[in-house]
C-alpha cells in the first residue's frame, strides 16, 4: 500500500499591500550593541589568560580574609566578595551570554 498525499490547490496569492517603511534604529541601541560585541570578542580572545590570573587573585584575596578576619577596621571580607563576584559575571558573561548578530 502505498500514502496518497493530495497537494492543495492553486490558489490566486493575495494581494501585496505596501509595507510601511521600518522605523529607523535609535543610534544610541546600536551603538551600545556594537560596545558590548567589542567587549565581549576582546574578553573571550583574552579569557584563557585573564581566567588564571583572576583566579590567582582572588585567591589571594581569600588567603587576606583569612588572615585578617578577626582585626577590626579591615574590610577584607567584602573585598573578597567584591573580587570573587566580578569573577563570577565575568565568568557569566563568557560562558553563557551571546550578543545578537555572532
Amino acid at each position: 500500500m502505498s500514502n496518497i498525499v493530495k497537494f492543495p490547490k492553486a490558489t490566486i496569492p493575495p494581494s501585496l499591500e505596501p509595507m510601511e517603511p521600518a522605523a529607523p534604529k535609535a543610534v544610541d541601541q546600536g551603538l551600545l550593541a556594537g560596545m558590548v560585541k567589542f567587549l565581549w570578542v576582546t574578553t573571550v580572545l583574552v579569557w584563557p589568560i585573564l581566567k588564571w590570573i583572576l583566579s590567582i587573585e582572588v585567591f589571594f584575596q581569600f588567603a587576606r580574609m583569612l588572615y585578617y578576619w578577626n582585626t577590626p577596621g579591615v574590610i577584607a571580607g567584602w573585598t573578597f566578595l567584591l573580587h570573587f563576584a566580578v569573577l563570577t559575571a565575568i565568568t557569566y558573561f563568557v560562558s553563557i551570554y551571546k550578543p545578537k548578530g555572532l
